[in-house]
């Protein structure tokens, strides 16, 4: 009889420790909510996400003098590489028509040849940042600023990429945090993409995503990065 209390308490035990792996400890988090206004962008191989601006009435190119983005990243992504260490570019401006469906996104390819090309004639702010000199903190809004100018681009930036003083849009930049190689892409949130008049903030324009339906990015092929907006 002692010998069969033994055993019975021994499977209660392991259908305890059962119940308690599958109501937590050996289950998933489920993701955390999306802040309201932001999106959940998770970018790989040196991927950014695409943003379109819209200028108000009467506004031109010329009137504008930087943008900015506000980011949050966790304490797991946090640790991950940026790619090649400091790669927090901005790119653009790009067209419409540059994007093409693939599947369920839309992409224009960082590897592709001539015009065909989304990266380097497109690096408009080539500013080497990192965490630190970004001023992230773990689970905390901070704020990048990017030049767009050309003065602070990449040595194979084609200064026509420039919009012109007059031009009136649609405007199309990348933007992001993006991972190193395939399997360690960064998951950060995304909020505040935003366009600054030079003199005028009533008229600064907040993107309000890539304006396609799809999920949009400049990306290496395969494309494995994901972004949700709440």
């Amino acid at each position: 009889m002692k010998k069969w209390f033994l055993t019975a308490a021994a499977i209660l035990a392991v259908i305890t420790l059962a119940g308690c792996a599958s109501s937590g400890g050996g289950s998933k988090a489920p993701p955390v909510p999306i802040p309201e206004g932001a999106e959940r962008v998770m970018l790989e191989n040196g991927a950014y996400a695409i943003f379109r601006f819209d200028l108000p009435s009467g506004a031109k190119w010329g009137d504008y003098n930087k943008i900015t983005a506000d980011y949050m990243v966790d304490e797991r992504n946090i640790k991950r590489p940026i790619r090649n260490g400091n790669n927090v570019r901005l790119m653009g401006n790009y067209k419409e028509e540059q994007f093409a469906l693939s599947g369920k996104i839309r992409v224009f390819n960082l590897n592709g040849e001539g015009a065909n090309n989304a990266n380097g004639p497109y690096i408009m702010d080539n500013a080497p940042r990192t965490y630190a000199s970004m001023g992230a903190v773990v689970d905390q809004w901070f704020t990048v600023e990017y030049d767009i100018t050309g003065s602070k681009a990449h040595d194979q930036f084609v200064k026509a990429n420039i919009p012109a003083p007059n031009a009136a849009g649609p405007f199309f930049f990348g933007v992001g945090i993006p991972g190193s190689g395939e399997g360690a892409g960064i998951t950060q949130f995304i909020k505040n993409v935003t366009l600054h008049h030079a003199s005028d903030p009533e008229l600064n324009v907040v993107s309000t995503g890539s304006g396609f339906e799809e999920p949009t990015f400049v990306s290496f092929f395969p494309v494995q990065s994901s972004r949700v907006s709440p």
